[in-house]
């Protein structure tokens, strides 16, 4: 028997989970970190708890495994997407790392799309010309002196090279840099150019399946794991979430309900929305693509919405059954981090409307789930026209947990809805492992075979439909109104 490890590093907490070759879930482990917000539009972590967080999980899942844990063949992770961690050659973190949701680089963003134009960016990149990107980030690191600088990583990149030694990232992570040609599957020499980033600075790009290099010996001494335990390249956590939800292949909708809430679809083939909603990345699946949106900060608007009323977030959700469907009119714009729905716009801010004195704590909860769950159903519809039809949403992740919210999605988006139970991302990062270590002929098939479904389908309820319908174009209408306060708009 053999045993694989799957570990995903996320915003809010790092977790690990181990199967062995009858899929059974022999340990699970999580591990919290914090965020900075320095300054307005500015997100960091320090990549040190990232490094002591992905240490912690592997040392308590080794003491799980007990005797096992020498039939460890592979250990796959998966991060955060859009972060960039500053090195120098000995793999010490040379500046906090700048995550996903900051969006410091405007300046920088601009700077690049005067050089190629947004339409040139989007037809290489298939991606939003948006300083929440990676390659505007990089220049920013690049216009201030970091002395020894040696590499710029993404978040998984950095954590592989860790704990093999090797930089090197996968298709999907390097694809949503801006900096990546997505239909041939390479760095562009033209972004490059235009951006002023030495291609020497980044990691080389290989399969998610392959294999990195082996456990550093020092690392696999502290573990207790066996010295030719492999590290494999791994991805992006939006694109192992979609494994670890059974979404591996066209046709179903992983809806990734974190901080952060991307909806994606895997597809055979580049799609380029013209409408610049979704976007296309190179996927997990060697030789796919997943066409997403890589979400507005949802779980975040919770957390902050709770912290404003002096509630934790289980309380929001008890707080918003309480109120009526449509909020009676209160609508929430959740732009908290610039909009990636129902536009791209990295100026945008986030907004209440239609305040009355009627309305309440549970009012003011419930519009943010409202408000987030309609920027899911931009993302739904825009999928649906480009990519095939949506019959069904896969919910993985912590905001999966809330029935009050799922049964909100079928109401919102007409479609059904299903929870994935066990790790997500975790998951998906093992499914990677489980097929290095020979247990599947390619990532579909272990996607299939290692995700778990709740029985239960939220299905569409008629009688609030009508009230959706409603609410919805509500809130369409607040974000047009909206716009032109923001700032600078996208083209």
């Amino acid at each position: 028997m053999g045993v694989v490890i799957g570990c995903d590093i996320g915003t809010q907490s790092t977790k690990a989970v181990a199967f062995d070759e009858r899929l059974a879930v022999l340990a699970r482990a999580s591990a919290s970190h914090g965020v900075r917000f320095p300054a307005a539009n500015w997100a960091e972590q320090d990549p040190q708890e990232w490094r002591a967080a992905l240490l912690d999980v592997l040392a308590d899942l080794r003491a799980q495994l007990g005797s096992r844990a020498g039939e460890l063949t592979h250990v796959a992770l998966d991060a955060q997407v859009d972060g960039v961690v500053a090195v120098d050659a000995e793999l010490r973190p040379l500046a906090p790392a700048i995550i996903w949701l900051d969006r410091r680089a405007v300046d920088e963003r601009a700077r690049l799309e005067s050089k190629v134009g947004a339409e040139r960016i989007f037809g290489l990149t298939g991606l939003n010309a948006d300083s929440s990107h990676g390659g505007p980030k990089m220049m920013w690191l690049l216009g201030r002196r970091h002395e020894g600088l040696r590499w710029l990583l993404p978040p998984a990149a950095a954590a592989v090279a860790w704990l093999s030694g090797e930089c090197v990232q996968d298709h999907a992570n390097a694809s949503s840099t801006m900096l990546y040609d997505v239909t041939s599957r390479a760095w562009s020499d033209e972004l490059l150019a235009a951006a002023d980033v030495d291609p020497a600075l980044l990691a080389r790009i290989d399969e998610s399946t392959e294999i990195a290099g082996a456990l550093r010996g020092d690392i696999a001494d502290r573990l207790g794991f066996p010295a030719d335990c492999r590290v494999l390249v791994g991805t992006g956590d939006d694109h192992a979430s979609a494994l670890g939800a059974g979404a591996a292949a066209p046709g179903v909708v992983a809806d990734v309900s974190g901080t952060a809430e991307p909806v994606g679809v895997t597809a055979r083939k580049p799609a380029f929305d013209r409408h610049r909603l979704v976007e296309t990345h190179a996927h997990a699946v060697p030789g796919q693509w997943f066409i997403e949106n890589p979400g507005i900060v949802s779980g975040g608007a919770i957390l902050w919405v709770a912290s404003l009323l002096g509630v934790d977030q289980a309380q929001v959700f008890a707080l918003a059954a309480e109120a009526r469907p449509g909020c009676d009119g209160l609508v929430f714009l959740p732009a908290l981090s610039g909009a990636m729905a129902p536009r791209w716009n990295d100026r945008a801010k986030g907004s209440f409307s239609g305040a009355a004195m009627g309305h309440g704590r549970p009012e003011w909860c419930r519009a943010v789930l409202e408000g987030c769950t309609f920027a899911v159903r931009d993302s739904i519809d825009r999928l649906h026209e480009i990519a095939g039809p949506v019959e069904e949403l896969r919910v993985v992740g912590g905001g999966s947990r809330s029935a009050l919210w799922l049964q909100m999605r079928a109401d919102v988006t007409g479609r059904a809805v299903r929870r994935v139970l066990g790790e997500g991302a975790a998951t998906g990062a093992a499914c990677l492992a489980a097929v290095a270590a020979g247990w599947f002929p390619d990532v579909p098939a272990a996607s299939a075979a290692m995700t778990v479904l709740d029985d239960r389908v939220m299905e569409p309820r008629t009688e609030t439909r009508a009230v959706y319908e409603h609410a919805y174009r509500a809130y369409r209408q607040t974000y047009e109104a909206l716009e032109p306060t923001f700032g600078e708009a996208p083209e």
